[in-house]
């Protein structure tokens, strides 16, 4: 159904439950570990495009012209409960993830890497790889902060992936 002027129709959205951040392993073929217990992906298309004013002094109608340049992919917000014993989090790896691709060793490289965002099926789950949507990013770890540690309560993580290019395009 792609117009729906006029239509009722029953909703086809869905809620982000069962969706996993992965990261690519730099192996060949390359594999992806998910990382644990993540909270929130956001935002997962984020571009602006910047405009440049060229108005003259003959420009039509009395009213700026403007012209756009280039676009600019904002970096993808990734939030979760950090677990200090978990490969994604230490520096030596392990539960899947390389000593040189988890996500310190990331940020603190600043390697090209390679990452999926696994989007979930209609019945909140990822589901089988045949049946999963992964939107590929290629990009870079470019903030890894372990939130504040405290009497009561969790301590969370906080990491940022900014694009190489403009999202899912390669």
């Amino acid at each position: 159904m792609a117009d729906v002027t006029g239509t009722f129709y029953p909703s086809e959205t869905f809620i982000g439950y069962g969706a996993e951040f992965h990261v690519g392993q730099g192996d060949s073929p390359e594999s992806f570990v998910a990382v644990p217990e993540v909270m929130k992906i956001a935002p997962i298309v984020s571009m602006t495009t910047a405009v440049v004013d060229v108005t003259h002094l003959r420009s039509p109608d009395r009213h700026r012209e403007k012209i756009p340049t280039l676009s600019d992919s904002g970096p993808i917000v990734i939030e979760g409960n950090f677990r200090p014993s978990h490969g994604a989090h230490l520096l030596a790896g392990g539960d899947g993830f390389d000593a040189t691709h988890n996500l310190q060793a990331l940020r603190a490289s600043a390697a090209l890497n390679n990452f999926l965002i696994v989007l979930p099926t209609a019945a909140g789950t990822v589901g089988s790889p045949a049946e999963a949507i992964a939107l590929p990013l290629e990009g870079y770890v470019t903030k890894y902060e372990i939130g504040e540690l405290t009497l009561e309560g969790k301590v969370p993580f906080v990491l940022e992936v900014t694009p190489a290019h403009a999202y899912f395009s390669r």
